[in-house]
Formats: structure tokens, C-alpha cells, sequence
């Protein structure tokens, strides 16, 4: 592998730190994280989402040897790869086939396999099957702690529906004493900030605080697409290298590969996993030039990437649990 092909400016380290690796140049050797879409679907239309904008694919279920394609190229480096995402931007949950997906993965050795949900759909039947499969982690968005909050934010959704099945998910996995990571998130907006220590506190009450997590994460504005990032914003994170190029690879359904997961329409393709391999495209010319502006302190020449938040570190709320205090 080629040397120093990046700057060894301070930023750039602080990435490969995060990264664990010596240096940007072993984040060449392959993804150490995915986002897998195996469908392109949703049962809510959330208000901070970009569903209404999303392009139509020809594809909702993502093909059986599409995906078993990925899982035997991600076979080769299960001791590279960190983790495994279920889902993009759809609800994962709609994809029958959801737990044999997970047990493909797990049986080739990948070590963290997860995925968000808006848990409408994740029964006590679900549950146990994903739990049988392997599933490692899960996180549940849950963006308030009263009904009228949470289904403004989350329309075609039903509060106590998704509380029973939240509830019932922590019960089953205590119960079997499985090692299932859960983890409960609010997207944090001025609708519901007044909820944030009500629910925080509840739900660190449910929760196992030595394997859970708790925690609430500000909207964003999807790089630049749903609302112009404020220019306080651009300047903060100008020279500052996102760790996303050098980490971790998108595939949606129908093998599209966009630059990262706030790419929603694939306004900058990288790749077509359906023709190519993950290899070809992690070092093709596309992403190849998204690192060199990443790394060069040159972010902003990429609009999507100008004040673009969302895999900074700091950019998350949470409230003391009862194992921190």
C-alpha cells in the first residue's frame, strides 16, 4: 500500500485515530462500515425526513443475489469490517426477509450488525427471530414522550404502538438474556426539546445502562438540501476532514453507491455495486477524489459537504444515567 498519500496534518490523524488505524491510507483497504439498503421504502413520513424528495427507484426489496453478492465480498475482510447497517433511509422492518439477512451476515463471521427502526412494526414475534439470527445492535427512533409530541413529528405512526413494542423489545432481550445492544434516539427539534429531560429520564429508566444508550441528535439539514447551512457552520467545519469517505460505503437497493448516506438522491454517484465490486468502487477515481478535497482541508468545494455535521463526534445530547452519575 502506498505512503503518505494523505497530508499528516493534525485533522487527518484525529480521523485515523477514530478510525483506529495508524494512518488514512490503511482506510484504502476496504470499508470498515456499510449501510445496506434492502428496501426503499417507508410506513412514516417523518417531518424532518427526505422521503417527499426522494427519486423512485425500479427496485423497493433489494434482489436476493444482489445482496448475496455483498454478503460474500464482505466475507473476505470480516476482520476489517466494523459494522454492518440493515438500512438507509427506509424502514427496514417492511423487508420480510429481514432476520435471514442478519443470519447471512453473522454466519460469515461479520462482528456488529444492526439497524434503526421506527419499531411500529417490530413485534414480540420480530424480536425474537432477529435475536435468533444474531443481531448485535438496534436503534429505536423515538422522537418525544407524549403521543401528541411524537406523532406530530412522526406522521402514519402510533405512539403507543411503538412504546409497547419498544418496551417488549428491552423485556425479551432481558429476558432471554441476549446481548443485544439497544438504543434509543430523538432527533432533537425545537418541537420536542422540551421533552428532552422527561424522556431521557424515562427511558435511561428502561434501559440496561451498562450495555444501552440513551441519546438525542439535533437535525441536520442534509448537507446543503433540505435548508442552506448557516455560515457559521461552513467556516467551523471548512479544514475539517469528515471521517465518512475514509470509513464507510452506502449501497441502496437497486446498487447504486452515493457518496455517503446524507446522498439521498446519488447526486454524486461513486459507484454500481450491481456492476462492479466493492473493492473497484472503495478505490475508483470518485470517492477517490472525494478524499483528496476531504483531506486537503478543500471540503467546501464539495456543496454537500459545506457545513455538513452529522459524523462530527460532538454532535450529540445526552442526559447522566443512573451508571454515571
Amino acid at each position: 500500500m502506498k505512503k503518505n498519500i494523505f497530508p499528516q496534518h493534525e485533522e487527518n490523524q484525529k480521523v485515523a485515530q477514530r478510525l483506529s488505524i495508524n494512518s488514512l491510507e490503511e482506510a484504502l483497504k476496504f470499508p470498515k462500515f456499510f449501510e445496506i439498503e434492502t428496501v426503499n421504502a417507508c410506513n412514516a413520513r417523518c417531518t424532518m425526513c427526505t422521503i417527499n424528495d426522494w427519486e423512485k427507484v425500479k427496485d423497493v426489496i433489494m434482489s436476493d443475489t444482489l445482496y448475496a453478492k455483498f454478503v460474500d465480498e464482505v466475507a473476505e475482510y470480516a476482520d476489517w469490517v466494523d459494522t454492518v447497517c440493515l438500512n438507509r433511509d427506509g424502514e427496514p422492518t417492511l423487508d420480510k426477509k429481514l432476520p435471514q439477512r442478519v443470519k447471512m451476515l453473522k454466519d460469515v463471521g461479520m462482528k456488529k450488525v444492526t439497524f434503526a427502526t421506527n419499531a411500529q412494526l417490530l413485534t414480540p414475534q420480530l424480536v425474537h427471530q432477529l435475536i435468533d439470527a444474531g443481531l448485535d445492535d438496534i436503534m429505536i427512533s423515538l422522537d418525544g414522550i407524549t403521543k401528541e409530541t411524537y406523532e406530530a413529528i412522526r406522521l402514519r405512526l402510533n405512539y403507543n404502538v411503538v412504546l409497547e413494542n419498544t418496551l417488549n423489545l428491552i423485556s425479551i432481550r432481558n429476558e432471554r438474556n441476549s446481548s443485544l445492544k439497544v438504543r434509543i434516539r430523538m432527533v432533537l427539534m425545537e418541537s420536542n426539546q422540551h421533552e428532552l429531560e422527561e424522556w431521557s429520564s424515562f427511558w435511561n429508566s428502561k434501559i440496561s445502562p451498562e450495555k444501552d444508550d440513551v441519546y438525542a441528535k439535533p437535525a441536520h439539514t442534509w448537507g446543503n438540501q433540505l435548508t442552506g447551512e448557516a455560515e457559521k457552520m461552513i467556516a467551523k467545519y471548512a479544514e475539517k476532514p469528515c471521517i465518512f469517505p475514509f470509513s464507510s460505503m452506502v449501497i441502496q437497493v437497486d446498487g447504486k453507491v452515493p457518496m455517503c448516506n446524507i446522498d439521498y438522491n446519488v447526486k454524486e454517484l461513486m459507484g454500481d455495486f450491481s456492476k462492479e465490486s466493492i473493492q473497484e468502487i472503495w478505490n475508483g477515481e470518485a470517492f477517490t477524489q472525494v478524499r483528496f478535497f476531504h483531506a486537503n482541508k478543500q471540503r467546501n468545494k464539495i456543496e454537500m459537504c459545506r457545513g455538513c455535521s452529522i459524523w462530527d463526534p460532538e454532535v450529540v445530547i445526552k442526559q447522566p444515567t443512573a451508571a454515571t452519575v
